[in-house]
């Protein structure tokens, strides 16, 4: 801890970081309560994200297989080659950086050598939706997770506040007023000595005389 101010000055130092501190104290619990609540809201929408990741993959499995057998595995192969860039957009929650959106681009062309099938369009339309949901999921994840670290994070603050500094402050504190009354009692002390000394004399001269 910084050293303390020696005397009345060092009782104000305190009393106003102790005030400081008791602040912050009253808005990270304020910050604890709304960050686990967001908490439990994107729990929730990671279970649905994930239902919906689940519900398209396998929408996408079935849609695949039939494009294999009706147009071939070798044409499925061609027409699924190059990969979709996905690019993940953020933004800022009680000051916590969040994954917000995954945005996909655009669809690759099918190479023209890949034959037109019945079964390819509706294939490379349950891919996407599928991929689509599997990056709302990974974005929902990635957000749960950036605010359990928060939490964490403005927990261990919260403590070391609440265990640590708060008590160090009050103990000090305690430590300069009891030496300020101290000093206090002792200055009173030689005042009234120095107060008793003039009617002592006064007295001496009164009775020598």
């Amino acid at each position: 801890m910084t050293p303390v101010p020696p005397g009345r000055a060092g009782r104000l130092w305190l009393r106003q970081r102790i005030g400081t501190a008791e602040r912050a104290v009253g808005l990270l619990r304020q910050k604890l309560a709304a960050l686990t609540a967001e908490r439990d809201a994107r729990r929730r929408a990671l279970q649905a994200a994930e239902q919906a990741w689940r519900e398209r993959a396998d929408e996408a499995d079935r849609s695949m297989l039939r494009a294999a057998l009706l147009d071939g595995r070798r044409t499925l192969a061609l027409a699924a080659r190059d990969p979709v860039p996905v690019t993940v957009e953020h933004g800022m929650l009680l000051g916590v950086v969040l994954p917000a959106r995954a945005v996909l681009g655009p669809e690759p062309d099918v190479p023209s050598r890949v034959p037109d099938g019945a079964a390819l369009e509706p294939a490379r339309r349950s891919a996407r939706a599928a991929m689509e949901a599997g990056a709302a999921r990974a974005v929902a994840d990635g957000a749960l997770a950036a605010l359990d670290a928060e939490i964490e994070a403005t927990r261990w603050r919260l403590r070391a506040i609440e265990h640590r500094r708060l008590p160090e402050l009050r103990a000090a504190l305690a430590r300069v007023e009891l030496t300020l009354e101290e000093r206090e009692r002792e200055d009173g002390a030689r005042l009234r000595r120095a107060t008793a000394e003039p009617e002592r004399s006064i007295d001496a001269r009164g009775e020598h005389s």
